[in-house]
């Protein structure tokens, strides 16, 4: 998506949905989805990407020197299964954050956003996969009815799926090869 993501026009899309690793070493893509953002996204357009909790006091600061910061929503986990322990923290953890940055001001205030998703987990078509729900939840809140949805991390192409579902073109960027074809047979399959 580095050097991908050049081919999409300025401020052309409405949404960035993303879900980026969640470690130390992967702070750098928040960085970067943020910068990219603050070209490609329409004034009043939004970026969500999950996270660790851990990592937002890092996470905050690089992101806002792009985008503004907006709110931080949760994807609750409403399964026993779905839920992680953070053995150094001793922490059993029940929720994920979703940070959400705008570039210069949210567009349509008149659309209220819940600040919480949640439902039953999907990992059948990647091991770190989220829930079609929530990307299918906030594509139908954040976007018109033909406003372009960006996902920088596709993994088993949930947020393509979803996009597609809604009717929205969507552009998706995967940098494992199988990983990739699996997604594209997934979206496919629609």
């Amino acid at each position: 998506f580095r050097t991908e993501s050049d081919r999409i026009a300025d401020s052309s899309v409405e949404l960035i949905f993303a879900d980026p690793p969640y470690d130390r070493d992967s702070l750098s893509f928040y960085a970067d989805i943020a910068r990219i953002g603050s070209r490609i996204l329409k004034p009043g357009g939004s970026l969500i990407a999950y996270c660790g909790q851990y990592l937002l006091p890092d996470i905050l600061p690089i992101m806002q020197a792009h985008l503004r910061f907006w709110w931080l929503n949760a994807c609750f986990h409403s399964s026993e299964h779905t839920k992680a322990r953070m053995d150094s923290y001793g922490i059993i953890v029940n929720w994920k954050p979703l940070v959400w940055f705008v570039k210069d001001d949210r567009g349509d205030r008149q659309t209220f956003v819940s600040d919480v998703v949640s439902g039953a987990p999907e990992k059948s078509h990647h091991e770190w996969q989220q829930r079609e729900s929530d990307a299918a939840y906030y594509i139908e809140k954040l976007t018109s009815d033909h406003g372009l949805v960006v996902d920088f991390f596709a993994g088993g192409g949930t947020t393509c799926v979803a996009a597609q579902r809604l009717g929205r073109p969507w552009i998706a960027f995967e940098i494992n090869p199988v990983t990739a074809q699996r997604a594209d047979e997934r979206i496919r399959a629609l």
